[in-house]
């Protein structure tokens, strides 16, 4: 088997961007219900706050984009792989061997765009970290033929060992 890259859906950029939109509208109206409530000198911290709160979301709309172009997957003959990070990045490699488990998770959200998120996880952890997930192939549309290709090769790369 050849190596296989996966790249996520456009779909995942554009769900994080409406729940930092929603967030962002939600931040907005809480600032401004204090306009109504405080007087005149709050109005002064009110415009500190929001132009802190615009800059904020302003950054993070510019690093979802550049964040989403980082993350690849690779399915390879002997492990799966992820890579991620805008300022500092993270490789992950995964061999076969040590998959014990593999999940597919899905929002709402997600749903609607039918993509979701795959979870690939191995044996020795305990405790509180022992629940999550060593690597996430996050967006992927056929949710289900990942995870079977990965199941496949995990079975016979053990069987060949």
């Amino acid at each position: 088997m050849d190596n296989k890259i996966i790249k996520p859906q456009a779909q995942l950029k554009t769900i994080w961007i409406l729940g930092w939109a929603f967030q962002f509208i939600l931040y907005t109206a809480l600032l401004l219900l204090f306009v109504f409530i405080l007087e005149d000198p709050a109005n002064l911290i009110l415009g500190i706050t929001m132009g802190c709160v615009l800059f904020i979301m302003l950054l993070v709309l510019l690093w979802i984009p550049a964040f989403y172009r980082s993350l690849e997957y690779s399915i390879n003959t002997d492990s799966i792989s992820g890579k991620k990070g805008v300022f500092w990045r993270k490789t992950v490699t995964i061999p076969y061997y040590k998959i014990t488990n593999i999940d597919i998770t899905q929002g709402p959200v997600q749903r609607w765009y039918d993509i979701g998120t795959i979870h690939c996880q191995t044996a020795g952890i305990a405790g509180p970290q022992g629940q999550k997930a060593e690597l996430k192939l996050l967006g992927i549309k056929d949710l289900e033929g990942v995870k079977e290709m990965i199941r496949v090769n995990v079975k016979e790369f053990v069987k060949s060992k």
